[in-house]
């Protein structure tokens, strides 16, 4: 492929991004939230809704056979992306009812929503990054991505903060049955630019794909085909163990801001906001040494940074409370180690026929975020109920400060199934 039609691809991948990151923070994520608990969503539903996009998440394993079945996976992200804002058009419909434990059929029929959408996303996700992988030449996957993920970060910085505050304005500042509506047209605006971020994608070309064989299908993913290829093997075990003890933490980390440090939410967006920027350059260096056959080290080195990030969180108190910027900060690592994995993945998977291996890698690891988010919250509030506290030394230990322990000691052993991992495709 020449140069100019890869920069030419970027472009079109780069306005995609901006208009897609921009509906898609409008319409989801804390706006999603807050939209259910003025509804009157308990906080058990709330959890639910948490957990719900990584756990329905993982039916994108079903990608490849949708790839199969349209045969295209233009056509396959084109068309899962469309029903899934034509579902998700329901969900502002809820403003005109009141959720609540005495309408139980409606909180089901909300989280059913959101779920589905939640599908129809991971399909057309997965199928969006199969076909970029075949639209640009491997030797470049690294500056590819990273200039889409700061396209992304750009967008984060400036819009969900901007629409928070305006939400909070007209909510202030008008009657409860007037406030409502505030969702209704966040909502209908990231919805319709969502919609409009599948027009640069129209003028991209269908690649077809180069389906793996059914011999070589069944040979590559059955017991001797996981066997041969050790490095893909141990790079799922990797993600999945990660996955795992990152999600332990995720309820966690909402109950100690806001509960046991009361972080205003103003403060909060700062926070993530220093995280974001850390991870405007990390982004791009990430993408230029990943395209240099680095993605190992990188992601191995990124990863032992952003989870050191724990130990900021392990010395914030009630005192000192903005030791977790320190925290947010070294979580912008985490976008080297994004991009990093992913190109790792893609130079280990079938090239083209690549929909189940990026399932696997994450939405597998996803479902384990999800589900390790609920044990986390449980357990929390377990100790919490019983005001358990510990003594190490002289240094008293709560409930928040184990089980961060215990996730930055799930996160570092994480790394010990990089070392087999090779980076070159294991023998097809």
């Amino acid at each position: 492929m020449h140069n100019r039609d890869e920069k030419q691809i970027l472009s079109l991948v780069l306005l995609n991004q901006l208009l897609w990151t921009a509906g898609y923070s409008l319409t989801t994520s804390r706006f999603l939230y807050y939209f259910a608990s003025d509804l009157g969503a308990n906080a058990w539903m709330i959890a639910v809704l948490h957990v719900i996009p990584e756990t329905f998440g993982v039916l994108g394993l079903t990608s490849r056979l949708w790839i199969k079945q349209f045969r295209s996976r233009k056509k396959t992200f084109l068309w899962f992306s469309l029903v899934a804002r034509a579902v998700s058009l329901l969900i502002p419909l809820f403003a005109f009812v009141q959720l609540g434990p005495e309408n139980a059929s409606l909180l089901w029929f909300f989280a059913a929503i959101i779920a589905v959408v939640h599908i129809c996303q991971a399909v057309a996700y997965l199928a969006y990054i199969s076909w970029l992988s075949d639209l640009v030449n491997n030797k470049h996957w690294g500056q590819f991505f990273a200039w889409r993920n700061i396209a992304k970060i750009c967008v984060l910085l400036v819009v969900p903060v901007s629409g928070g505050f305006l939400r909070d304005w007209w909510k202030q500042n008008s009657a409860p049955s007037v406030a409502m509506w505030a969702y209704v047209a966040t909502y209908l605006v990231g919805t319709i630019l969502m919609v409009c971020s599948l027009w640069p994608m129209l003028r991209l070309s269908a690649v077809p794909v180069k389906f793996v064989s059914a011999v070589k299908q069944t040979q590559a993913r059955g017991l001797r085909g996981w066997y041969h290829h050790r490095s893909l093997l141990f790079l799922y075990i990797h993600n999945w163990w990660l996955a795992f003890f990152n999600g332990l933490t995720q309820s966690v980390f909402f109950s100690f801001l806001f509960g046991s440090l009361h972080i205003s939410l103003g403060w909060f967006y700062v926070l993530l906001s220093i995280m974001r920027v850390v991870k405007l350059p990390v982004s791009y260096y990430s993408g230029k040494y990943c395209d240099h056959n680095k993605d190992k080290q990188i992601l191995m080195f990124s990863l032992l940074g952003a989870s050191s990030g724990l130990l900021f969180w392990m010395m914030a108190t009630p005192a000192q409370p903005l030791w977790v910027a320190g925290g947010y900060a070294a979580w912008g690592l985490f976008a080297a180690a994004n991009i990093s994995g992913r190109n790792l993945l893609l130079k280990l998977a079938p090239s083209s026929d690549n929909a189940t291996e990026l399932a696997l890698f994450r939405q597998v690891g996803g479902m384990l975020a999800g589900l390790s988010g609920l044990l986390g919250g449980f357990l929390l509030q377990r100790m919490l109920n019983a005001n358990s506290q510990w003594e190490l030394y002289t240094i008293q230990v709560t409930p928040f400060q184990l089980l961060f322990a215990i996730s930055l000691l799930g996160r570092y052993l994480a790394l010990l199934w990089l070392i087999p991992v090779r980076e070159s495709r294991s023998p097809q």
